[in-house]
């Protein structure tokens, strides 16, 4: 999926949460980008593409949020794009509320809604050509991201 058809913005935030894998083991991980359907996690080896595992993250109040989540893409020693599952419209408004704290902690004022499409860029050519691999990774994870 280009930039163009992304659902829901991302945002760059250091979150920590917890991974619990099939066998009920939780593993600590943190999440570098995060939008109400899904996220960009630590690498972990035990974690394979489409291994379905359970997410907590934390609260504001310090309570967490469970979530079914899916693994979607590996970058090798660099991280996990993680797609969540059946997510509900009350685990996404506590999704963007942890956003909203995450933000408000690093005195970044809340300016976008996570609910609201990311606004469209416009240029000569809708897909853009990859020049190197970062841009190729983020194209990937743009795809991942996204909420299809």
């Amino acid at each position: 999926m280009s930039i163009l058809q992304r659902q829901h913005v991302r945002f760059s935030l250091d979150i920590p949460a917890r991974i619990y894998d099939k066998y009920g083991h939780r593993h600590l991980t943190n999440l570098q980008q995060i939008s109400i359907g899904g996220c960009f996690t630590d690498w972990d080896e035990e974690v394979l593409v489409g291994d379905e595992f359970r997410m907590e993250l934390p609260l504001p109040d310090g309570n967490f949020v469970p979530l079914h989540c899916k693994a979607l893409y590996r970058f090798d020693h660099t991280g996990i794009g993680v797609k969540f599952v059946d997510i509900t419209q009350f685990e996404q408004e506590l999704i963007s509320k942890i956003i909203a704290h995450r933000l408000d902690e690093e005195g970044v004022p809340l300016q976008i809604d996570p609910f609201n499409q990311p606004p469209k860029f416009s240029g000569p050519d809708p897909e853009p050509k990859v020049a190197d691999i970062r841009q190729k990774r983020d194209l990937i994870l743009e795809r991942i991201m996204s909420a299809d």
